[in-house]
């Protein structure tokens, strides 16, 4: 038996990277698509991003720490005075005015970690940690510790993760493998000359009976301008935003200062707080 695996994490909205990866994993006959969390926001992507993945068959879909925040976002309890929650609140306003109801729903049942068993091999599969979506534990300059809590199953062969947006390959304590595929959708990487190339990331694992023989850490070009023509087409909030982390690679999550002017510019606070009255109505 020998398979070939595509991990995928890290979508955050981009359909135009996404159909770059699937595109690419199919020309390299990928046989399973596994998904680790992270597929909305800030980008314009929504029912689509769920159809790709359903159209080549996805065997595990992940949620991840966004859409937790999305989730949250739903219940209408806001901090209006935050402008981070701001931007998270506004972006899930336009997500849930484009999704339906049953996808959202499905979205909730969602689990952020799995375990797969492909030949003789146990694939522990998550978004960060097995018990947490977010946060910085499992960050490249983290401790060897932090990546041992990848097998609190202590059957785990494989441990893959998505979140740190950053290609990795390194072992457990006990010698077992460990994977993240980077980002599709929002690749990262905090030096300087690395952090120019902004293709999508992805992986492909090939298994045999006897093992893993190849992780291949695939980088792939997408056209970012077609995505911003979808954003400026979906009347995306935070498109000068959008605009800057496509061409640039910049991210504004936690730049308050820069989210409280462009949330006055746009009245997006104002906007979260006539959506979260509207949920609380309903």
């Amino acid at each position: 038996m020998s398979e070939r695996i595509a991990l995928l994490a890290d979508v955050h909205g981009n359909a135009t990277a996404l159909e770059a990866v699937l595109a690419d994993a199919k020309v390299h006959q990928a046989t399973r698509y596994w998904f680790l969390g992270d597929m909305i926001m800030p980008g314009p992507g929504t029912e689509n991003l769920f159809q790709l993945l359903a159209d080549v068959d996805t065997e595990v879909i992940l949620n991840g720490n966004w859409e937790e925040a999305f989730f949250d976002a739903l219940t209408g309890d806001i901090y209006p005075d935050d402008p981070s929650d701001v931007y998270f609140v506004r972006l899930s306003e336009y997500l849930a005015e484009h999704l339906s109801a049953a996808t959202i729903a499905t979205m909730k049942k969602r689990p952020i970690a799995v375990t797969r068993q492909v030949a003789s091999l146990t694939f522990g599969l998550t978004h960060n940690l097995p018990d947490h979506a977010g946060g910085h534990s499992l960050y490249p300059n983290q401790p060897q510790r932090n990546y041992n809590m990848l097998f609190a199953n202590q059957h785990i062969d494989v441990a893959v993760f998505g979140h740190i947006h950053q290609q990795l390959l390194r072992y457990g304590s006990q010698g077992q493998l460990i994977i993240n595929p980077g980002a599709v959708g929002q690749a990262y990487d905090p030096h300087a000359v690395l952090s120019t190339d902004h293709r999508a990331q992805y992986a492909l694992v090939d298994v045999a009976d006897n093992g893993i023989n190849q992780v291949d850490m695939r980088r792939v070009p997408y056209d970012a301008e077609k995505e911003l023509q979808l954003a400026k087409a979906t009347d995306l909030p935070y498109l000068e935003l959008y605009t800057k982390l496509r061409r640039h690679g910049h991210t504004f999550t936690h730049d308050d200062a820069l989210l409280r002017q462009v949330n006055a510019d746009h009245v997006y606070r104002q906007d979260v707080i006539d959506f979260a009255h509207r949920l609380h109505q309903n």
